[in-house]
């Protein structure tokens, strides 16, 4: 009998010391959201400090390529986002990308390019790619409140826009 309450004492230990404990992501507990428009234009938003980043890509386009040996251009600008609007940006490209929003109109694969990326900074990234979509920004009422709320910030730059 002492020895069954051993074993069943050293059987309960083992399990309750191996169980790992996990942790639900909630909208706050992300590090960092990436918004790639066009593969030219990545705004990198950070939850941990006030600042965001937006780098501009100058590739060349297909009528006037890079040279060979040149590099490519980058452009770097900080912009400052409150944390109602981190939280609402978060909440739209979390929402854009578990709930994909379609067209039905195919565009070439040089026109409508827009990829999410939200980083929790633990092991796991969700992404959500959209491609060939003309306007990325008149997809969906969720895209065009993200591309309002992004233009606000980003005066004169380039978002997709192709009319």
């Amino acid at each position: 009998m002492k020895d069954l309450k051993f074993f069943a004492l050293v059987i309960f230990i083992l399990t309750m010391g191996c169980k790992q404990q996990v942790k639900r992501v909630d909208a706050w507990s992300w590090s960092k959201l990436d918004i790639i428009s066009e593969e030219d234009t990545q705004i990198t938003i950070n939850n941990d400090d006030d600042t965001s980043v937006i780098r501009v890509f100058h590739r060349g386009s297909f009528f006037s390529p890079l040279p060979k040996n040149k590099k490519i251009k980058v452009d770097t600008i900080k912009v400052f986002f409150t944390r109602a609007e981190k939280g609402t940006i978060f909440s739209l490209v979390n929402d854009l990308i578990l709930y994909p929003a379609s067209t039905s109109k195919f565009c070439t694969d040089y026109v409508g390019d827009l990829q999410l990326v939200i980083d929790y900074g633990n092991q796991f990234k969700q992404i959500g790619v959209y491609a060939s979509v003309c306007n990325w920004n008149l997809l969906s009422d969720k895209t065009r409140r993200l591309h309002n709320i992004l233009r606000r910030k980003i005066k004169k730059l380039y978002l997709g826009e192709n009319e």
